[in-house]
């Protein structure tokens, strides 16, 4: 059964440009959104989305917390917020969501999808890996960098496969061409460790991707992470591909002059997702009893830097 009642936590970029292809689509969508601003935005304009995928919605129905969501009995949850805010909203999300509902972390970062099971279950979490760049062009527009679709979606535990295979259904006829992964472990740790290269060299100088590794002291230093993150990976029996180290120094060559989000969460006095970044290339060296001296250092030091804010 498709679900028609969804979710979407977190009217960021990310969750803004699919809970506009939802709503466009057809679907009951009702946002969860803490910042009043940009509630306000989607209560009065609805969403628009310009750059690579060019959208616009009617007003949006938005709620400012998850409990509010009880309201709503939602069929299908997407969460898409940083991965540091997952504890406190799967809790409240324990408190009313339905066992026939699913759940998707539509996120970044590397175990997002067990944080959530830890809470709600393994047999209703879904994990998707999103190959679409977007940023904020403002308090009421999102701005999508590039577009390469598909999307993926995997069930946590096998005998699920249905529940990826409806969301991708969903996503797919809302204008998000999505498919159902058989190995999404694999390519989320892939976007994992090319998020890890750089993304906290950006936060701790200031730079944007382009000048990060451009500039010849912090390229040497992004190499060492991927290096490291790429032992770690295949010592936890993480598939790469033979040539994954080439593949990655030519994806993060072809960077645009944007800044990454971790940046952008310590300019605006936030907490990162490194913990979910370079802090799991980290924890998972230490299972497999390999050293990540640069990866722990760059972790470190934002780690400093969220203290101080």
């Amino acid at each position: 059964m498709i679900p028609q009642r969804i979710a979407v936590i977190g009217a960021g970029p990310v969750g803004s440009v699919l809970g506009a292809h939802l709503q466009n689509a057809g679907h009951s969508v009702v946002y969860c959104e803490v910042g009043r601003g940009r509630r306000e935005t989607l209560s009065r304009d609805g969403v628009k989305v310009s750059g690579e995928i060019r959208l616009e919605t009617g007003p949006a129905t938005v709620v400012p917390s998850v409990d509010a969501l009880s309201n709503y009995d939602p069929e299908l949850v997407f969460i898409a917020v940083k991965a540091n805010a997952l504890p406190l909203i799967c809790d409240a999300l324990a408190a009313f969501l339905s066992e026939s509902a699913t759940v998707v972390s539509w996120q970044n970062g590397i175990d997002t999808e067990q944080v959530i099971a830890e809470t709600l279950g393994r047999t209703r979490v879904l994990r998707a890996v999103i190959n679409h760049g977007v940023v904020m062009g403002g308090a009421d527009e999102v701005i999508v960098t590039f577009d390469k679709p598909p999307h993926y979606v995997q069930e946590l535990n096998p005998g699920q496969e249905l529940r990826a295979v409806t969301v991708a259904q969903v996503l797919s006829a809302a204008g998000m061409p999505t498919q159902r992964a058989d190995d999404l472990i694999s390519m989320v740790w892939r976007k994992g460790i090319l998020n890890a290269a750089l993304n906290a060299l950006c936060a701790l100088t200031g730079m944007n991707m382009r000048e990060a590794w451009n500039d010849p002291y912090s390229q040497r230093l992004a190499k060492e992470i991927l290096k490291q993150a790429i032992t770690v990976a295949r010592a936890n029996e993480i598939k790469l591909g033979w040539n994954y180290y080439h593949e990655a120094l030519t994806y993060i060559g072809e960077g645009k002059e944007h800044k990454p989000s971790m940046l952008l969460d310590l300019e605006s006095g936030k907490r990162s997702e490194i913990d979910f970044i370079n802090g799991k290339i980290v924890e998972y060296g230490d299972i497999a009893g390999l050293p990540t001296p640069h990866n722990r250092s760059v972790f470190w030091l934002v780690k400093a830097m969220e203290r101080a804010l």
